[in-house]
């Protein structure tokens, strides 16, 4: 864990250009002379009419390199900064595995987005967990890096322009060799705490942390005063597709948001990523009609049409209009 203090700059796990199905994401732009709490530009390019155009939607000011601008563009680009502050990073880890608090500052908003990443390797993940009480946890194997308590964050739905939309609850889980249970916390208004909240399953009782703090909201597993928690789903159903750091500390889950393509953000890869796009061409069409081996013989043709003063005179009309309108197809 951490003292939860903001990062001077951008921190180096952040460093590069970021991709997706959808854009690119740069974090590390950074904008001189831009107010104290909003201290690092980012720029966003999302790849729009299916992945043919690059849009630089949001970049800095600093920018000096020209957009392209057409119909589907904003004259000018938006302008959004991002603060950072570390939540967990693994020192001495064999990956650069972290978690984050990202504050999206973005126009005409007063207060800041915040959204909660972990970053393991090179790959970012909006869906993640945090295992609490591994040490002294007897649910947990050394050998089963997936038992113990998995305390998971609130999930945005992505780092855009717009504001992102939060979970309104949060699904924990708690691992053991024979089970999973699934705890919800929802949003509250009460005070955090660091008390335990419990829960039993025949013989066994197991604690978690009774209060979730994540994206500036405090979430609860049980009501009031009270620290049993009711309502616990169990199942066998363990991740499927997941990834966990060299420690086994951080848990991204499913497919990560974004994954690192370039070690380093700056205009010039803003740039040489927009000529990417741009020299793309779409492939030829498909032709109307399926291949034929017809064979057309055009001497007979003009044969068959020689004595036939109704095609003769469809011929002439063909010709008196392109003489006429020059250019023109007889059908326009």
């Amino acid at each position: 864990m951490t003292d939860g203090a903001f990062s001077v700059g951008v921190p180096a796990p952040f460093e590069g250009v970021w991709e997706r199905d959808d854009r690119y994401v740069i974090f590390s732009c950074n904008e001189e002379n831009s107010q104290p709490q909003q201290k690092e530009g980012a720029a966003i390019m999302l790849k729009t009419f299916y992945s043919w155009y690059l849009d630089r939607t949001a970049e800095p000011a600093s920018f000096t390199a020209e957009r392209t601008l057409n119909d589907s563009t904003c004259p000018e680009a938006e302008r959004i900064f991002i603060e950072y502050r570390p939540l967990v990073t693994n020192k001495g880890a064999a990956d650069d595995a972290s978690v984050w608090e990202i504050f999206l500052w973005l126009p005409r908003l007063k207060e800041a987005s915040v959204i909660p990443v972990a970053i393991i390797g090179g790959n970012l993940y909006l869906n993640f967990a945090v295992k609490l009480n591994a040490e002294n946890d007897q649910a947990s194997d050394k050998d089963d890096p997936l038992t113990g308590f998995w305390c998971k964050m609130s999930e945005a739905d992505g780092v855009k322009v717009c504001q992102p939309v939060t979970s309104t609850d949060i699904y924990s889980t708690y691992i053991t060799k024979d089970a999973v249970y699934t705890i919800r916390y929802w949003h509250t208004d009460m005070e955090y705490t660091n008390e335990m909240a419990f829960f039993s399953d025949g013989g066994q009782t197991f604690s978690v942390v009774k209060h979730i703090q994540s994206a500036g909201k405090i979430y609860t597993c049980a009501n009031g005063r009270s620290v049993t928690i009711r309502n616990v789903q169990k199942t066998n159903d363990r991740p499927q597709v997941y990834e966990l750091d060299s420690k086994a500390q951080i848990c991204g889950l499913g497919q990560p948001y974004l994954k690192r393509v370039q070690d380093k953000g700056s205009q010039e890869a803003v740039v040489a990523l927009a000529k990417k796009y741009f020299a793309q061409r779409a492939p030829n069409p498909d032709p109307p009609f399926p291949p034929s081996n017809l064979d057309w013989r055009l001497d007979q043709i003009r044969q068959l049409e020689s004595g036939n003063e109704i095609i003769q005179a469809v011929r002439k009309r063909q010709k008196e209009f392109a003489e006429k309108y020059p250019g023109r197809s007889h059908f326009d």
